[in-house]
């Protein structure tokens, strides 16, 4: 008889989670092993920007027929300076994010969750590692930023915000809009040491921690595949031979499930479930007589896998309806369907440079540097002749007879060929030339040309990195809307945060009934901006002798961020101005002021009039001396008339 009970469904809870976990890890790898094949390439052309940073710029052939021929090669890595002016012009224009309520009645919670999300930040370092993350954007086309609670720090749940090595990260291999927006998956391969990984899996067996089947390969390379019970440290011949570093693999992804939606007739609100609860909901409504309307829709679920040799952990992602990973993208490589930067463009022209410098040295060192070439007989005392030549070149003896035309001459002076520097000076100026970056920017123009015309082409190497930018902002809206479900779903448990408003610097608690609502989030430059202080200030500064009468201390909170003082003195000024005591006459002063500031804005207006006036009847009046000037001159040297025709 046949034994059907190997067909039967497991018995257990245990053996039915075992299966689930296996099909779940099956659909990883697959989805991992795909993704991975192709982004393969991008991770090897990545590796060469960062080296090319570095000043890591030879290629490896290259550089060993070098030394083969006794020739270093050199390098001057024009790289770094071009990255670093970019790096530096983010960190002077950095942006803020602000919420901005879209339900009735939200609107005095924004200031709280603005400044809430802003220490936040600042308890984190977040703009540094935002910062870091936009460095590597530029240099290889991805930069990522991860958001998360870590527990280890503050059991409540501490807010932080690290810059991922973009070499870690794969992701979803159809995806091609901007910052990966529409991926619908990601991976991250993590190598770690063994002891850090059973300490954030305790529970688990450290015999199934290392995925040694996720292992990064470059270049289209054959994976090699682990066999069964062979971990990474058991083979022989790899970098990890004889070392405790395990691989641990965090997947992230969506998918549409199909979920109720329970209208309660009486308020109208609306309650999400699942089918079977809505199912139990509706037949215990009709037994009550009280129907329940339910629709059906589709609805995204965003899930988080923990992987080694099985799914060490699983359950709902940890930021809610979005990934909590950030990317940024660079410029699009249509046909590969991945992402370059502005380093790419630069290896070429940086590799021309470096090898015309190498070749010129090589063609100085084999020329003669001056001297002379004399046979033996040439001169009494060759010893007295040696010691007065000039130095440093030396004295090659010939043979009697060997020089033709002569028993001495002078060793020719090393020549390069012609257009030789102009070659490598078009080779370095590619350099530049090629990312966009142009002298303005970098602060290495020589020339003395006026600060409009300077700034104006900084403005222009800035609409060339505008895309660079704008990924960095796409970015920084992912971060506000991840940190804002955060704040409403984690950290509003009533912890002290400090917030800075209308009433100076405050400590006040973060409740959850606080910040309910929906909030869109608003990206714009952030007060402590080098840049956005500078324009704000110049400005207010020039105006400041029109609307001086109208400055109240509510327009000096406003302006004090973009102030150049201390953040010390700021702070203490704000506080002057909010504990100032009210005026029962300062309506009645503010529309004297206000009366006065037109006052004078229209005498201002006047005057200028009048001195135009005056200034167009003063050149009116010069244009008629000038004239009569001119008619007496002519007069003087006309001829004289005859008599008869004076008379007459």
């Amino acid at each position: 008889m046949t034994d059907t009970h190997a067909d039967r469904e497991p018995a257990s809870a245990e053996e039915r989670a075992a299966l689930e976990d296996a099909a779940l890890l099956r659909k990883l790898q697959g989805w991992f092993r795909a993704d991975r094949d192709a982004s393969s390439k991008w991770r090897s052309e990545a590796r060469i920007d960062y080296d090319f940073v570095a000043g890591e710029q030879w290629a490896p052939e290259d550089a060993a027929a070098l030394r083969e021929q006794g020739r270093p090669p050199i390098t001057f890595n024009r790289v770094l300076p071009v990255i670093k002016a970019v790096a530096g012009s983010e960190v002077n224009a950095r942006q803020d994010i602000q919420y901005l309520p879209r339900e009735v009645g939200d609107g005095a919670l924004n200031e709280l969750l603005t400044e809430g999300s802003r220490y936040l930040a600042d308890e984190a370092e977040a703009e540094d590692e935002e910062s870091d993350a936009f460095v590597d954007c530029a240099i290889c086309g991805l930069g990522v930023v991860e958001m998360r609670l870590d527990y280890e720090i503050d059991p409540d749940g501490a807010y932080c915000e690290d810059r991922v090595n973009p070499l870690e990260m794969f992701w979803d291999a159809s995806a091609a809009k901007r910052n990966l927006s529409d991926a619908r998956r990601i991976f991250r391969a993590k190598s770690m040491d063994r002891l850090e990984a059973e300490g954030l899996f305790p529970d688990t067996d450290p015999s199934v921690l290392d995925a040694a089947w996720a292992e990064d390969r470059d270049g289209g390379k054959p994976h090699r595949e682990i066999g069964a019970g062979e971990r990474r440290i058991d083979r022989p011949g790899t970098a990890d031979e004889g070392t405790s570093r395990v691989t641990i693999v965090e997947c992230q992804w969506w998918e549409r499930v199909r979920i109720a939606v329970a209208i309660n007739p009486a308020t109208g609100e609306t309650t999400e479930m699942e089918p079977e609860q809505a199912a139990v909901l509706e037949r215990r409504a009709n037994v009550l007589a009280m129907p329940v309307q339910i629709v059906h829709r589709m609805k995204r679920r965003y899930r988080r896998a923990f992987l080694g040799t099985e799914v060490l952990e699983q359950g709902p992602a940890p930021a809610g309806d979005r990934f909590s990973y950030a990317f940024l993208t660079g410029d699009r490589d249509q046909n590969r369907n991945s992402w370059f930067g502005i380093v790419r463009p630069m290896r070429d022209p940086q590799r021309f440079a470096n090898k015309w410098l190498s070749q010129t040295l090589d063609m100085l060192n084999r020329q003669a540097k001056g001297g002379m070439m004399m046979e033996e007989g040439a001169v009494p005392d060759q010893a007295a002749f040696e010691a007065s030549y000039a130095k440093p070149g030396a004295i090659s003896w010939m043979t009697d007879g060997a020089l033709m035309g002569g028993r001495m001459k002078e060793k020719p002076l090393p020549v390069l060929p012609s257009g030789h520097w102009q070659l490598m000076e078009f080779a370095i100026g590619s350099i530049r030339d090629s990312s966009g970056v142009n002298l303005e920017l970098l602060g290495a123009k020589q020339q003395e040309q006026a600060g409009v015309l300077e700034y104006q082409r900084k403005q222009a190497a800035m609409t060339i990195l505008a895309s660079l930018f704008d990924a960095l902002r796409r970015a920084r809206k992912h971060i506000g809307r991840v940190r804002l479900y955060f704040i409403q779903t984690y950290l509003s448990d009533g912890r002290l945060i400090r917030i800075v408003g209308d009433k100076g610097t405050r400590v006040v608690p973060l409740v959850r009934d606080k910040t309910a609502g929906q909030y869109d989030v608003v990206i714009d430059e952030a007060p402590n901006s080098p840049n956005q202080q500078e324009r704000v200030w110049a400005t207010f500064v020039q105006v400041l002798p029109i609307i001086k009468d109208m400055i109240t201390p509510q327009v000096l909170l406003e302006v004090l961020p973009y102030s150049p003082f201390p953040d010390s003195f700021v702070a203490k000024l704000r506080e002057l101005l909010a504990n100032a005591p009210t005026d029962p006459h300062a309506e009645e002063q503010r529309q004297i002021a206000v009366r006065t500031a037109v006052a004078k804005i229209e005498d201002m207006t006047a005057g200028a009039g009048l001195k135009a006036a005056k200034a167009d009847r003063e050149r009116g009046l010069a244009e008629q001396d000038r004239i009569d000037g001119f008619a007496k001159v002519a007069a003087m040297a006309a001829p004289p008339q005859p008599a008869a025709a004076f008379a007459a």
